[in-house]
């Protein structure tokens, strides 16, 4: 039986932390570990601040900013600070000074009366020189995962499927290919290979996460040159042509960086062309269509359930673009960052002929 004072220490840390980033710590949470105790305070503080003097050095060097996946997480269309940290689990690991933490980040909507989720969560504490630091689950996930280089990338490979060495090879051609056009040496890249978007996010940390479960591929660009997959395959590279624009085009707009990434490496399961002769089809179909109108690379808009029309958009007038004005042309606008609307104006598009332009290049 617990003591008196084990249950009133307890309930002091219930109510300490609810007063800072820790809405509540689950009764699972053996505090009589001493350790436990340490890491809950650590915590507490790190979320409080999201200082990054709580959080491993080396994860920086590895991953630049290995938080910013929790940075805002908090935040949602209930308002800042709706979805608050609750303290799920401290799992033991295999070694004494380290253990896995699970935090959920929930909501209480007091009009429906009822609780919303927004993430389940793991990272890393671990107690170094006296001091507990955190750092990104992938390192620990990963550990046992089979490790190939080729080339230029090293592939981390899921154990739950076999590497292909097909696709290894194709991903070698278009990175080379891709260094001629970008006129770059290649670099570096790590390489996670899992088989779906639910093993892709749980490699981020995330036991659960709203994307989990809405597409069967896709996958992750991430900092310094990493790349996430979670479309069961060594070939990505749509998430490739990110790493480069990233490197050399820090500024781009978004409309145009999913453009040029889908003009070379498609989107989800199918290629460019595949993907152009689906735009002419629903533009034939759909005559009132106007491109105007859906410049928001991020809308929700899809054809067959699996393409965003937006990003095959922007990919045919990133080729019409290359065609007419040349490659230099289109870097200026991608160095530039500015609006979509500003840089289409720039090739003379705008929304009294750009519909008729790009129906005639796709015709052509």
């Amino acid at each position: 039986m617990k003591s008196v004072f084990t249950i009133i220490l307890g309930l002091l840390f219930q109510f300490t932390y609810c007063q800072s980033k820790i809405k509540s710590i689950s009764p699972t949470v053996d505090l009589n570990d001493s350790l436990n105790i340490q890491i809950i305070e650590t915590l507490g503080n790190f979320l409080e601040t999201k200082d990054s003097k709580f959080w491993l050095e080396s994860d920086f060097k590895k991953f630049q900013f290995p938080f910013y996946e929790i940075m805002d997480i908090q935040n949602g269309k209930m308002g800042s600070d709706f979805y608050q940290p609750s303290l799920m689990e401290i799992i033991p690991t295999d070694k004494d000074d380290q253990k896995i933490i699970k935090i959920a980040f929930l909501g209480y909507n007091p009009k429906t009366k009822s609780n919303l989720i927004k993430a389940i969560y793991n990272m890393i504490a671990t107690k170094k020189d006296g001091k507990i630091f955190f750092s990104k689950y992938i390192n620990y996930a990963t550990k046992d995962w089979e490790e190939k280089k080729e080339d230029n990338i090293t592939y981390s490979i899921s154990p739950l499927k076999k590497i292909n060495n097909v696709e290894i090879e194709k991903q070698k051609t278009d990175i080379k290919h891709l260094s001629e056009f970008f006129e770059t040496e290649k670099f570096p890249i790590y390489y996670y290979s899992t088989v779906s978007p639910e093993e892709a996010f749980k490699l981020k940390g995330f036991d659960y996460h709203p994307m989990m479960y809405t597409d069967q591929s896709g996958g992750f660009a991430e900092p310094y040159n990493i790349v996430i997959s979670g479309n069961n395959s060594e070939y990505y590279t749509h998430e490739v042509v990110h790493l480069y624009t990233s490197k050399l085009f820090p500024k781009i707009n978004s409309y145009f960086d999913e453009g040029i990434a889908t003009y070379f490496g498609g989107s989800g399961k199918y290629d460019y062309l595949w993907q152009k002769e689906k735009l002419k089809k629903y533009l034939k179909e759909n005559p009132d269509f106007d491109v105007f109108k859906h410049l928001n690379i991020y809308e929700k808009l899809y054809f067959e359930k699996e393409t965003p029309i937006p990003y095959v958009v922007s990919a045919v007038l990133c080729e019409m673009i290359l065609i007419k004005f040349g490659k230099e042309k289109l870097f200026t606008v991608f160095k530039n960052g500015n609006s979509v609307e500003k840089a289409l104006e720039s090739f003379h598009l705008n929304p009294k002929n750009i519909n008729s332009e790009l129906r005639q290049f796709l015709k052509n």
